[in-house]
């Protein structure tokens, strides 16, 4: 089963009405802040944002990132699908620079230099790997199948 969670209650209407032309798996969609998910520890196989993590406070990314370790499974997979960042591409700065003043953007600018591999890593997230594609990068991270007891 897919579950889909959304804070926004019109982004999760759009996506009820998208995903009824075509009933066959339809997903749950549930409205929760991803700060604080409904659902117990170790739940997930495997969690995928996209296109959250430049639209949050520096604090709230941290909070998200230690959520989804939370109820993420043990051996399961977060990854995290977003616009790329600064040094992944800085000859793109002026167009990461007029994506924050033409669309209002207020954490965009700290997040194109946020370390999101220190903040996995922080979590408990092992073997995180990056992607870049394009304008869109990747990260790819395992929660250990045995947790230590530090």
């Amino acid at each position: 089963m897919s579950i889909g969670v959304d804070l926004s209650p019109a982004y999760l209407r759009k996506a009820n009405q998208l995903f009824s032309k075509n009933p066959e798996e339809l997903p749950q969609l549930v409205q929760a802040n991803a700060e604080k998910s409904p659902y117990p520890d170790n739940y997930f196989h495997g969690i995928s944002s996209v296109f959250l993590f430049h639209e949050l406070p520096p604090a709230a990314r941290q909070r998200v990132i230690e959520e989804c370790f939370r109820v993420t499974k043990p051996g399961g997979v977060f990854t995290i699908c977003d616009s790329m960042q600064l040094l992944d591409s800085p000859e793109f700065e002026v167009s990461m620079e007029n994506f924050m003043a033409i669309f209002h953007e207020p954490y965009y600018r700290n997040y194109i230099t946020d370390n999101l591999v220190e903040r996995l890593e922080k979590a408990g997230f092992e073997q995180i790997e990056t992607k870049n594609y394009f304008v869109s990068k990747y990260w790819i991270a395992r929660k250990p199948e045995i947790l230590s007891d530090c």
